[in-house]
């Protein structure tokens, strides 16, 4: 009698292989969770830098508006114009 349509030698998975794919996929969880953990201390990492960045910019715009503000008062200064003579200047 021939074999109903559809019907196929079916192949088993042996046990070795699937133990085998068990561990794999065991490893490979772990792995994430240790990159989890190794993204976290990144992340803590980068966010402290980028404060620091932060930190040193807001000192140097502080220290060049200061340089500015000397160098305004020298000029005004070495103009010899009263102040009031320099706000009419740029009121105009």
């Amino acid at each position: 009698m021939p074999r109903p349509k559809g019907s196929k030698n079916k192949k088993t998975v042996s046990v070795s292989i699937q133990e085998n794919v068990e561990d794999k996929i065991a490893a490979v969880e772990a792995e994430i969770a240790e990159l989890g953990t190794q993204l976290k201390a990144k992340k803590a990492e980068l966010k402290q830098l980028v404060k620091a960045k932060a930190e040193s910019d807001r000192i140097a715009a502080e220290r060049k508006a200061e340089e500015d503000k000397k160098a305004i008062l020298d000029a005004v200064e070495k103009s010899g114009k009263s102040l009031e003579e320099i706000l009419e200047m740029l009121g105009k």
